[in-house]
């Protein structure tokens, strides 16, 4: 278990760097893409079709990551209103049911259409590039989902989201404690002062 757990941080950070890159890719196709059309009067053909696989990638792997920190869409009424023992009972029965999704439709309906995808030798129009490497982000976003929903089902705890406006406030409450007690030492080394110079007058 410590194993699968110590893994989370190095697929956190491996995703991350991907979804950034996968967003420059999009963003530099979608400026050249501008720029050939409406400056140059060419378009660049290849522009349209690589973002839009970069955003499948993108919106696949986006998922998957979002699983894994419990930041995506959910119904919260519910689970805001659970505690302790039922809030993680709750948190593993929809781990469950994300599970069997992640590993039925996404891991192996979108393995066995990569695979389908790679057999045919099915080429993207404009880039002839294999649209199996398409289909792939579709199970390996799957086996992530899968990945994340087992660690949450291990251990619930260690995912708990937290209340950002509650935070938010108790953040600030520390903030203005900390600055009344400042004030206030400050008040009071006023006074001494004021104090000593009387001594000194006398």
């Amino acid at each position: 278990m410590n194993i699968l757990f110590s893994l989370k941080r190095p697929v956190d950070r491996l995703l991350e760097t991907a979804l950034v890159l996968l967003f420059f890719t999009l963003f530099a196709c979608v400026i050249i893409g501008v720029f050939t059309r409406y400056v140059l009067n060419d378009p660049a053909i290849f522009t349209e079709e690589a973002s839009r696989f970069s955003i499948i990638w993108l919106s696949l792997l986006g998922t998957a990551y979002a699983c894994g920190r419990l930041e995506h869409m959910a119904y919260t009424m519910l689970p805001e209103k659970l505690h302790g023992e039922k809030l993680l009972a709750h948190m593993r029965s929809v781990a469950l049911i994300v599970l069997f999704f992640g590993s039925t439709v996404m891991l192996y309906g979108g393995g066995k259409l990569a695979m389908r995808t790679f057999q045919y030798e099915q080429l993207s129009a404009t880039l002839a590039l294999p649209m199996g490497y398409v289909y792939l982000c579709i199970p390996i976003s799957g086996a992530l989902v899968v990945f994340y929903q087992i660690l949450i089902l291990l251990k619930p705890s260690n995912f708990q989201t937290v209340d950002e406006v509650q935070a938010a406030l108790d953040h600030l409450a520390e903030e203005e404690r900390k600055l009344a007690h400042e004030n206030e030492a400050l008040y009071k080394a006023e006074i001494d002062a004021t104090e000593v110079d009387s001594a000194k007058g006398k």
